[in-house]
């Protein structure tokens, strides 16, 4: 008798926690809908652009784009970097793309006008990595600009 009452106890317990289990590991909400996933990236539009005043890519990228550190020397732009703690193994410089062209100088942001820029998508290390390889852990930033769509 002892073995079928723990096996009612183990029974009722699965048919409790079980729905619970499935929901939480496999994505999924009641009625069997899917759960959204997070968005990790962020895209920054022309009118938010131009809503913030922005004059050159540099200034429209220090006004809307959020989780990115932007440090200057002497005034000129030096370096993206991420927010939050560093890697002591990983390198922590975002990567930056302009019209689908690696660029290695950030003082080339000051002299793109941001009323050329279409849109600014910024990419998480994740996401990055997995479009572009693992140069990009630290993230990446792709602008997009109004010749470079032609």
């Amino acid at each position: 008798m002892p073995a079928r009452s723990t096996f009612r106890f183990v029974h009722r317990t699965l048919s409790l926690v079980g729905p619970l289990a499935s929901a939480a590991c496999g994505g999924r909400m009641s009625g069997g809908a899917v759960a959204p996933i997070p968005n990790s990236s962020s895209l920054v539009t022309q009118e938010t652009i131009a809503a913030s005043g922005a004059k050159t890519a540099w200034d429209a990228l220090k006004r809307t784009v959020p989780y990115v550190r932007l440090r200057e020397s002497k005034g000129r732009p030096a370096r993206l970097t991420r927010r939050g703690p560093a890697s002591i193994y990983l390198d922590d410089q975002v990567r930056l793309m302009v019209d689908n062209v690696r660029v290695y100088d950030v003082q080339l942001l000051d002299q793109i006008p941001a009323s050329d820029i279409v849109t600014i998508e910024v990419l998480s290390g994740l996401d990055a990595t997995t479009r572009y390889g693992g140069a990009s852990t630290a993230g990446l930033i792709i602008i997009r600009t109004k010749t470079g769509s032609q």
